[in-house]
């Protein structure tokens, strides 16, 4: 069976139109999680997850939220949509959703997960899966959902080896998402810390039988990551270079279109720098040179100027 990766959801930077930049220029995806979506969010944001508005890539979309009856309603609109399988979010650990009692926060409740699944899973007709962490405050947390988990028709279960509380940093429990594999009856995926095609062999080998992997910074970070895991063919150096540049620019003009404030295009594409400009060597100046610019021309500028410096 062939190594499946997908794109980990990060809010604010992984929309449809970064999804669609990268898959044009970059291989190596099998398909995406979207940023999770919450009832507030506007029709388009739904809308913005079919299948026809995302092609090139199975875009699979996420909900958060503790409530069943609000879940149902969700997942049905997503359907109407033409979407085929929803993703339920109990691995967010940011402060305003924990005290929320969502995301992360449910898994120190295994009962108000089982109470959560006996109602949504007979009421939807697309296929489900969830996103998790191996607990809120200790990794042994999950020791308790996944026999939980086993009871209801679950797609797949996507695992980040961190608590809630740890949120993007500190040790990764490999023993616990080990101890999780056994005990699902349902196909895992890995997500977390894969930075490096070295980080995926290694975790492989600690992993054999897990298939699934997401990855979502290590993305960012390095777009080719994917096509180096496989061992996709790609250009030398020089070759990167010109297609991390091609690839910011166009989506720099996706956001034009799709944005009515320059502003927020300049936001969009300051986020992605963030992430992006760690790929060079001197990433710290290049991403503060980039964080500076105070207009749509002046960061154009600064990335041409950037950019042939790289080209040298």
């Amino acid at each position: 069976m062939k190594t499946i990766i997908q794109l980990a959801p990060i809010k604010g930077i992984t929309d449809r139109t970064f999804r669609s930049a990268f898959v044009r220029h970059f291989g190596g995806l099998d398909s995406a999680l979207a940023p999770f979506l919450i009832k507030s969010d506007s029709e388009s944001k739904f809308k913005s997850l079919s299948p026809e508005m995302n092609p090139g890539l199975r875009t699979v979309p996420q909900i958060l939220t503790k409530s069943p009856d609000e879940f149902i309603a969700l997942a049905a609109k997503l359907q109407s949509y033409g979407c085929d399988e929803v993703n339920w979010n109990l691995g967010c650990p940011f402060a305003m959703v924990v005290k929320r009692g969502e995301g992360a926060a449910m898994l120190q409740y295994p009962e108000m997960i089982e109470s959560f699944l006996e109602k949504v899973s007979p009421a939807i007709s697309i296929e489900l899966s969830i996103k998790m962490r191996v607990g809120m405050h200790s990794p042994d947390e999950i020791l308790k959902l996944i026999p939980v988990i086993n009871k209801f028709p679950v797609k797949e279960i996507i695992i980040h080896p961190r608590t809630g509380e740890q949120m993007y940093d500190g040790e990764i429990y490999p023993n616990a998402f080990s101890a999780a594999l056994k005990l699902s009856s349902h196909p895992v995926v890995y997500n977390g810390d894969i930075k490096t095609a070295d980080d995926f062999s290694s975790l492989y080998e600690s992993f054999p039988e897990v298939k699934r992997w997401m990855i979502g910074r290590g993305l960012l970070v390095n777009p080719f990551l994917a096509m180096e895991i496989k061992n996709l063919k790609s250009e030398d150096e020089a070759g990167k270079i010109i297609r991390l540049k091609q690839f910011v620019d166009y989506l720099c003009e996706a956001y034009v279109n799709d944005l009515q404030s320059s502003s927020h295009v300049l936001d969009k594409m300051k986020g992605v720098w963030s992430y992006l400009s760690q790929y060079f060597n001197d990433g710290r100046k290049l991403e503060k040179r980039i964080r500076k610019t105070g207009s749509l021309n002046h960061y154009r500028d600064e990335v041409k100027r950037s950019f042939e410096i790289y080209m040298i």
